[in-house]
Formats: structure tokens, sequence, C-alpha cells
């Protein structure tokens, strides 16, 4: 008897654990929960689970419904190495690497954003504080100068290295690049031609445009652009809460709008005195 509700304690248990092994907290996954996830095979259980917790969806569910990335083979010794690694292990080896396909985000090659499982997922929120660090230690270790006596391949990987870090740092590092880029990651694209489509915002930028070629001073132009900068960083932060709310939407609205406010931050840099003002979307 007691045998027998031993194993239906058991397989209690069990079931019990297989229904909830995927438990995501609103504020952190665990990389041990993702892991078992991963290993049981969970992937619909995690991908309800990160929809109703409101985690970043992007390219998200794509990383964790192909094979896990954990590891790949060095070019030159074969020895395996982590996916993300930039040099060999291996202490008679030690090459770098080439670069990692385009399915890996800009967030994952500078390391920045909301670490999970060892990968860093898309957030418009960044340290750039962090993210400048990470720039220039990455750039430090891959600069083709220090390659220069190397291989001819190796020295080549070390350039195409460099080039897709300063990339990735020149978008990530600019508001309005990173919106459009987290928008092309949930295939949400802006093109050239796209317009403003709120008239009173329309009206207030062509206000401003006026205001800049009718001034003669450069204390009104102080003025304008200390108050095109508040709106600037007032639309940053309507867009935060935007791609948090997985609002896409609403956030191509504001990249649009912002990109409009970017171009009066241009014309203010470039005023003079009774110069035409051209705003250019």
């Amino acid at each position: 008897m007691f045998k027998s509700l031993t194993n239906t304690l058991k397989t209690c248990a069990f079931q019990n654990f297989r229904n909830n092994f995927v438990l995501i907290s609103k504020r952190r996954i665990t990389s041990k929960i993702l892991f078992n996830s991963l290993l049981f095979d969970g992937r619909n259980s995690l991908r309800n689970s990160l929809k109703q917790n409101n985690i970043y969806k992007f390219s998200l569910l794509k990383y964790y419904h192909e094979i896990p990335k954990i590891h790949r083979n060095c070019w030159k010794c074969d020895s395996e190495i982590d996916y993300f690694s930039l040099h060999c292990k291996k202490e008679d080896c030690g090459v770098i690497q080439k670069v990692l396909p385009n399915d890996v985000t800009y967030f994952e090659t500078l390391g920045i954003g909301i670490k999970l499982d060892g990968r860093f997922l898309p957030t418009y929120n960044i340290d750039s504080g962090q993210l400048r660090k990470n720039f220039l230690l990455l750039q430090q270790l891959v600069h083709p100068d220090s390659y220069s006596t190397k291989d001819r391949k190796e020295y080549n990987y070390a350039q195409q290295q460099s080039s897709l870090i300063n990339k990735a740092y020149q978008v990530l590092r600019d508001p309005l690049l990173r919106a459009k880029y987290m928008l092309q990651l949930n295939n949400v694209s802006i093109s050239e031609s796209e317009s403003l489509q709120d008239p009173e915002l329309l009206m207030e930028i062509l206000d401003v445009r006026e205001q800049l070629e009718d001034i003669t001073n450069e204390n009104d132009v102080k003025t304008i652009k200390n108050e095109s900068e508040e709106k600037i960083k007032n639309m940053i932060t309507e867009l935060s809460q935007a791609f948090k709310s997985n609002d896409f939407t609403t956030a191509k609205e504001l990249t649009v709008k912002l990109q409009y406010w970017y171009n009066i931050r241009d014309a203010i840099i470039n005023w003079q005195p009774g110069k035409r003002v051209e705003i250019y979307h």
C-alpha cells in the first residue's frame, strides 16, 4: 500500500511539473527555467507565457522555436566554442571567428538588452553608458590593426567583425534608428514616402520652420532648440511605452513623427539668418 501511495504521489508530482514547468514571472525569466523548457520541448508553453507576460516578441519566438544556438565550431581548429564568442578559446588556436549569421541582432552583437539564458533580446530602453562600454571593449578585441600580421583570412574576419560592431553601435545608440530597427525586427517597415498623418503636429512643425526663417538672432534659435529637444525627449518616452506594450502601430506613428523632429533639429543646427529652411521626412 505504501509503495502504491508513493507511486501515486510521484505520478501527481510529475504531472504537476509537466503542466507547470514553464513558470514565468512578470519581471524575470530565469535561465534555469528556460533551459528546462527547451529540454522538455516546451516551445508552445513558452510562446504562450511570453505573450501573456508582455515580453518583447520581435524575433524572440523564432530564437526558441529553432534549435537553441549554444555552440559552434572554430573555423580553424574545429574545437567547440560558445556561439557568440569572438575568439576560439583553445590556447594553441585563439583565432578570431567569422561574423555570425543575419538572424543575430545588433542587441546580441553588442551584448545589450533583456538578458535571457545568455542571449540579449531587443528592448527600446537601453543603458547608453553600458552600450558605449561594450562597444569600446568589443572594438578593442577585434580591431583590424591588431591582426595586420595575422593570416589573411583572420584579418578579413577582424575587419568584418569591426564593421558589424560599428554598424550595430550607430543604430542602437540613436533613438530614431533604434526605433526603426526594432520595427524592422517585427516586420514593420517605414517607407521613404511615409508622411505625417497628424494635421495638428504638421502645422506645429511648419510653424517652427517659419520661425526659423524669420528670426535673426541666435538667442531665439536657442529657445526653439530647447523646445524642440523637449518634444523629442517626450516622444522617445512615448516610443518606449509603445514598444513595451508591443503596440507597433503606435510605435510606427511615433517613429515617423520623431523623424520630423529630427529634421527640425538638423535645421536648427544648420540655421543661418535669412536662409530658407527645408524640412524633409
